[in-house]
């Protein structure tokens, strides 16, 4: 399958971070790792800011489409407790240090912070569904787990963990 240009530079963008953190994300690095000019690079994302809130939605638009494939189907198609079970599975994973880097960035932006505040408004409980928002924070700690934490969760612990949380969820 052909990748357009636009989806090149922004797979590209999401290995730069994934390796150098969003300080290794500049024009040139980027151009030279997705085997464009310097210009052909401004010319789909003219601004860093552009640059950055493409990567957002790209990202959050992954995970997105991860959440349906799990779940089996659109958010607005699903109960309260299927979604969740979908975000916990999802979340039960470690985190993708570009994910969590790009959503830790997204708290000093409003744009970049509404790209992931339409999937949580989507997907998640809200804090007043007391047990259910529990789970949702086991499912956030799951995700962090490994990057906050000395020692990573062995993947039977994380499996049991996951089972856990599961049978929390709310019917």
């Amino acid at each position: 399958m052909r990748h357009s240009k636009r989806g090149r530079i922004l797979a590209a963008a999401v290995d730069i971070v994934a390796a150098d953190g969003l300080e290794g994300l500049s024009y040139e690095t980027l151009a030279d790792a997705a085997g464009l000019s310097k210009s052909g690079v401004i010319y789909h994302f003219p601004s860093r800011h552009e640059l950055l809130l493409g990567v957002h939605r790209h990202l959050a638009a992954a995970w997105e489409e991860e959440l349906e494939e799990i779940a089996g189907g659109r958010a607005e198609d699903l109960t309260a407790g299927e979604r969740l079970r979908a975000v916990l599975l999802s979340m039960g994973r470690n985190a993708d240090l570009p994910e969590l880097l790009m959503i830790l960035d997204s708290r000093h932006d409003g744009e970049y912070r509404a790209v992931w505040e339409g999937v949580d408004r989507r997907w998640m409980p809200e804090p007043s569904s007391t047990e259910a928002y529990l789970v949702q924070l086991l499912a956030y700690g799951l995700w962090a787990h490994d990057h906050v934490h000395h020692a990573p969760l062995s993947a039977e612990d994380r499996e049991r963990l996951i089972s856990a949380a599961l049978a929390r969820i709310p019917t």
